[in-house]
């Protein structure tokens, strides 16, 4: 068995980010976690380039995705998925959590969250459609939604009932 490496640099907000992966195929048996087809290593080197200070970070990760015949090509996409983790986080979970206060929602039974979820879901899907108009991109955000909601009742019913 192959180890897969792959290497990025992504200088981003005054900050230049080094991300090197390191991937082994393995069996679920070797590993003890069911599904496991690879382990993964993630080294994360930061420079702030303001100020000179460096920082590093290590991840360690199981996942179920099949290896890939080149292991250079494995490690890039690897590389890849664990950097995109973080765009659904940022641009998904964190404006939920901001917005609604999703992560101290008290409602426990399931058909309701579910219910509650697909009505944020909705209205994220909204905003960013600009179905409120809004007259510029900076109103174009799921808290301009809910204002012109709570301004607008009706019509916010409207939208829900057809």
């Amino acid at each position: 068995q192959q180890a897969a490496q792959a290497r990025t640099e992504e200088k981003e907000h005054g900050r230049l980010e080094l991300r090197e992966l390191w991937a082994l195929p393995v069996t679920p048996e070797e590993v003890g976690f069911y599904g496991a087809a690879q382990v993964a290593r993630i080294h994360r080197h930061f420079l702030e380039l303001s100020t000179g200070k460096e920082s590093d970070e290590t991840l360690y990760c199981i996942t179920s995705l099949h290896p890939m015949s080149d292991p250079e090509q494995n490690a890039a996409r690897l590389l890849e998925i664990a950097r995109g983790h973080w765009t659904i986080e940022n641009s998904n979970h964190y404006v939920r959590d901001r917005t609604y206060d999703e992560d101290r929602c008290q409602v426990r039974d399931p058909n309701s969250a579910r219910i509650l979820s697909t009505l944020r879901s909705m209205a994220r899907f909204m905003a960013k459609k600009g179905v409120h108009n809004p007259n510029s991109q900076h109103k174009k955000t799921t808290p301009a939604l809910n204002r012109f909601c709570q301004a607008h009742l009706t019509v916010a019913l409207r939208w829900l009932i057809t």
